[in-house]
């Protein structure tokens, strides 16, 4: 391997530069002054000093050590290597661009090729007894194709649908309708079996009623040892659109229910967390007919007093509503919260026992709460309130919904009309209901507090406040 030789012989001095450097090596070693080696020379003294210190640099730039590595670029040169690295990005995006035109000019040729005008809907081919025509006229679904893929082409090069569809000869709507159109006809084309295997009605219908019977539990491979005509594919079809049909089927058997207008029913749910000197708990009451939260009280237990002192709270800053709805908690049955809600004309509404689903309208908001009950566990109870107070604020205020028609449940509450109702008719009627149907359900072996419920439900349907229509969601 060859080595870089670092070595330098010693020069050859041409015999018209040796005076001055005989001169200039005397000057260096002291044996004459400057003046005397320009007299010698015959130069003027400036001049030899010049020429003198242009030697000594040059001897101190060869003597200095060198720092190690490759050497340093130039300033300039790495200027000039910046700038020819922002031109040829340029050039390639340019490049890029001038393609991109070519192509698309190429497809907006093809499509406007004597068939389709500039701008406006697409004119009616005439009527030909050319072959051409009588094809274009048969198969109207290859020429929407055509122009489909044309405009899908030029979306992938930049242009809008807007632009893409006039070039095109349609509105943007109707490429829209026709693509819509296509992957529908994809999705009903699509075959269920890829073997195309036939299943026998009579094996299906008892595979069907093994699932029903079961209610989904039973897998697959239990169904085809169960009916010996199905395969284990076979059998996992027909389990899956039985389950299906069920679903859709108790989707259909529910009740869905609409409170019609706001501050007529009130709920009010628990909710526990853990603060920096322990565990807390909060009342957080909502409005049902619109995720609007009324109120957040906050106590180191779970008690009566609490929950009376929640009550009050909201009642008295929101107004009270017709029927408190809560769940069966021992704090809620107790004579302080009974002639607190006596006190404003409140019923209370409790749902069925052991059925949370009654309460899924708070349980759902819980599940927000929960994302601000995290960041409470490293401050003092002290700061639980007004932590507990920014998350109302922030729920009601700046989250749109969709169901809102893009409001704030804010926004629909200031704007509720007032709640002008005579509570005492309200109290007499359903008063009534619940003796008339308690009499009825304890005939019938049922408990008296289905009828105080089912009392409830039937006033504030017949007052318009409640609305109840099958087909559900959940």
């Amino acid at each position: 391997m060859n080595e870089k030789r670092s070595y330098t012989p010693a020069p050859e001095v041409p015999p018209q530069v040796m005076p001055r450097l005989v001169a200039v090596v005397e000057v260096l070693a002291g044996l004459k002054t400057v003046s005397e080696a320009a007299r010698s020379l015959q130069l003027s003294r400036n001049h030899f000093q010049t020429i003198l210190h242009r030697g000594v640099l040059a001897l101190v730039q060869s003597i200095t050590v060198k720092s190690g590595g490759r050497p340093a670029t130039a300033p300039q040169l790495t200027a000039l290597q910046k700038e020819l690295k922002k031109l040829e990005r340029e050039n390639a995006h340019l490049k890029k661009r001038v393609d991109s035109t070519d192509r698309l000019l190429e497809v907006a040729g093809g499509l406007l090729h004597g068939r389709i005008r500039p701008t406006g809907r697409q004119r009616r081919a005439r009527k030909s007894s050319t072959r051409s025509n009588r094809h274009e006229d048969s198969d109207p679904e290859a020429q929407r194709q055509h122009l489909l893929a044309g405009v899908e082409k030029m979306r992938r090069l930049g242009l809008s649908a807007e632009v893409a569809a006039s070039i095109a000869g349609v509105d943007a709507s109707t490429i829209w309708r026709w693509r819509m159109c296509a992957s529908q006809s994809r999705l009903r084309q699509r075959p269920v079996h890829r073997s195309g295997m036939v299943i026998p009605s009579t094996a299906a219908t008892r595979a069907e009623a093994l699932v029903r019977r079961l209610h989904g539990l039973i897998g697959a491979d239990a169904i085809r040892h169960s009916v010996a005509e199905l395969s284990r594919r076979a059998a996992a079809h027909v389990k899956a659109q039985t389950l299906t049909a069920m679903e859709h089927e108790r989707k259909a058997s529910l009740v869905r229910v609409t409170i019609a207008q706001p501050g007529v029913l009130r709920g009010m749910d628990a909710m526990y967390g853990c603060s920096a000197e322990g565990r807390f708990y909060a009342l957080i009451g909502a409005d049902g007919a619109i995720p609007y939260r009324t109120s957040a009280t906050a106590g180191a237990s779970y008690d009566t007093s609490l929950v009376a002192q929640a009550l009050r709270v909201d009642f008295e800053t929101h107004g009270a509503p017709l029927v408190m709805r809560m769940d069966r908690a021992s704090a809620h049955h107790a004579p302080q919260v009974d002639r607190l809600l006596e006190e404003y004309g409140v019923l209370l509404l409790h749902g069925p026992p052991r059925h949370p689903g009654f309460y899924g309208q708070l349980e759902r908001q819980n599940r927000d709460h929960r994302i601000w009950f995290e960041a409470l566990t490293s401050l003092p109870a002290a700061q639980i309130p007004s932590c507990l107070g920014e998350m109302l604020e922030a729920v009601n205020t700046l989250w749109r919904r969709r169901s809102l028609g893009w409001f704030t449940a804010a926004e629909l509450w200031n704007a509720r009309p007032r709640l002008l109702v005579d509570r005492e008719a309200f109290r007499q009627e359903v008063h009534e209901r619940e003796l008339r149907l308690a009499r009825i359900l304890n005939h019938r072996g049922s408990t008296a507090d289905l009828a105080g419920r089912l009392a409830i439900e039937q006033t504030l349907t017949r007052w318009g406040y409640l609305r109840q229509k099958m087909g559900g969601w959940c």
